[in-house]
């Protein structure tokens, strides 16, 4: 399966044109997204659902991409419905790993030995900084068996969390984790994983929309956030590694869509501003917006560049 779902992208335009009504904004668009990545010196595949109309466009949209830190949603995800299946407390308290048990980012890996967290403050860590000491965290306490089981019951079957402590009697785990590092997912199944925490599906109305707040508090907002306007929510998480940039998010207006974008194999691999995965991000993201918004087009102010997130600059 995982072969077939790498070189599939059953939602084309060609296969839609039946499908969307003919006043959607969507085949335009779409026809402006593709444009848009022919340059790109790596794979792209995206994702749009306008969630008024139900109606979809995407590129690449099966083939599988890494996650990197988009993937820490459907941890959250895990946490979330193991507090209301009563299997843990919001509260439920997890001390940081001694410094040897960390990896680096800008918080939790500063904490000092013996620091107590609640799932509550490892969860929001985990997402809205993505920070991947308490990612690590809640490896070992929600189980990555658990998070993909809920993944695979949910019908994303090429969504998974392929943490680095898979046992080497698992061949086939080990080998996904060595291709496709923390996550694996396809453009399709991680926009469909966003619409059914949308729709309240996922988990319950009071998990989903906690889930939905903790999303649109996010400190890293270079992609969806900088090219929205700033009075319009948005719910996003975003990944970088080395070879791939990716960005989900929903957004809230008065036509709703989600995006996904992925990117791999990137020539450019470098950890700038001006990274080529990340430029196409913004511009995908930026199209997309002014695509589904005609009537209120909108760029990023004049040098917005000079207040992109930093990370925290902690050496």
């Amino acid at each position: 399966m995982l072969c077939l779902a790498l070189g599939l992208n059953l939602l084309t335009y060609g296969k839609l044109e039946h499908l969307i009504h003919p006043s959607s904004k969507l085949p335009v668009l779409k026809q402006k997204l593709d444009q848009a990545c022919l340059p790109f010196h790596g794979r792209i595949g995206y994702c749009v659902t306008d969630l008024k109309t139900h109606q979809q466009i995407s590129l690449h949209g099966n083939d599988v991409f890494p996650t990197a830190s988009t993937i820490k949603t459907a941890v959250a995800l895990e946490a979330i419905r193991q507090v209301e299946e009563g299997k843990l407390s919001w509260s439920d308290k997890w001390t940081v790993p001694p410094m040897d048990g960390r990896q680096f980012s800008m918080w939790s890996y500063f904490f000092k030995d013996g620091t107590v967290l609640d799932l509550d403050g490892w969860v929001n860590l985990m997402i809205t900084v993505s920070d991947n000491t308490a990612t690590m965290v809640l490896r070992e306490w929600l189980k990555p068996d658990n998070v993909n089981a809920r993944l695979a019951n949910l019908g994303l079957s090429h969504t998974k969390v392929l943490w680095d402590n898979f046992p080497p009697d698992e061949p086939d785990k080990v080998k996904l984790r060595s291709q496709f590092g923390l996550g694996m997912t396809t453009p399709v199944e991680m926009n469909r994983l966003i619409e059914l925490i949308y729709t309240k599906k996922a988990a319950s109305e009071a998990g989903s929309e906690k889930l939905l707040r903790i999303l649109s508090h996010q400190y890293w907002d270079d992609y969806t956030g900088i090219t929205t306007p700033v009075d319009v929510k948005v719910a996003s998480k975003s990944g970088a590694i080395d070879r791939s940039r990716s960005e989900v998010a929903l957004v809230f207006t008065n036509q709703p869509y989600i995006l996904t974008i992925y990117t791999d194999d990137q020539k450019d691999q470098s950890w700038t501003k001006t990274n080529e995965g990340d430029v196409i991000i913004r511009k995908l993201c930026g199209l997309i917006w002014n695509g589904m918004n005609p009537d209120r087009p909108y760029s990023p102010p004049k040098g917005y560049e000079k207040f992109l997130p930093t990370g925290g600059g902690v050496e």
